[in-house]
C-alpha cells in the first residue's frame, strides 16, 4: 500500500475476495459476509451474524446489521468502481435478525450517475422468506485528496 492515502483502493484480497480495508490483512470478514453468487446487477451473500454481535436474546445487534448493509452495498459497486464512500445509508428493520443462522443478503445496482451510485439490498433468512431487513445507500466516487482532507481535518481540531 502506497503512503499516500488517496492511493487507496479496495482491490482483492489475497485470496481474491473484496474485503474492506479492515479486513483485508486478515482475508475475512469478521462481520461474517461471503459472497455467494456475482450475478448481472445483482449480488447474493452468504452470511452468518457470530454470537458476539448480539443485541438481545439470539438477536444480532442493530449495528451488525447497518455494518453488513454498508459492507455488501459498497461491495456490489465495487466490481465497477474501487473508490466509493458512503453518503447515506438508510435501514429498515422488520423482524430481528438471528444470530448463528445462515442468511442471505441480495444488494444491486439501482442506479449511477456520474460519481453517484444509488444501491440497495434485503437480508433474508437462507433459503427465503420475508425481508428481515432491507436498505438503500448513496454511494459516492471519491474525489482526489479525499482521504488526505479527512486525515489533515482532525489535526486542525488540536490546533483550536
Amino acid at each position: 500500500m502506497s503512503d499516500r492515502p488517496d492511493d487507496f483502493g479496495i482491490g482483492p484480497s489475497p485470496s481474491g475476495r473484496l474485503l474492506c480495508g479492515g479486513c483485508t490483512p486478515d482475508d475475512r470478514c469478521r462481520l461474517g459476509v461471503g459472497i455467494a453468487h456475482a450475478g448481472e446487477g445483482a449480488v447474493t451473500f452468504d452470511v452468518v451474524c457470530p454470537r458476539h454481535w448480539h443485541g438481545g436474546p439470539e438477536v444480532a445487534h442493530g449495528g451488525w446489521t447497518a455494518a453488513v448493509f454498508d459492507d455488501v452495498l459498497n461491495a456490489v459497486a465495487l466490481r465497477s468502481e474501487t473508490r466509493l464512500v458512503t453518503k447515506s445509508l438508510r435501514i429498515s428493520y422488520h423482524r430481528p435478525v438471528p444470530v448463528e443462522r445462515p442468511l442471505s443478503v441480495v444488494a444491486r445496482i439501482d442506479g449511477h450517475t456520474g460519481r453517484r451510485w444509488e444501491v440497495s439490498a434485503r437480508i433474508t433468512l437462507a433459503g427465503g422468506g420475508p425481508p428481515l431487513a432491507t436498505a438503500t445507500a448513496e454511494l459516492r466516487t471519491r474525489r482526489p485528496g479525499h482521504f488526505a482532507r479527512h486525515q489533515a481535518w482532525p489535526a486542525q481540531l488540536r490546533r483550536t
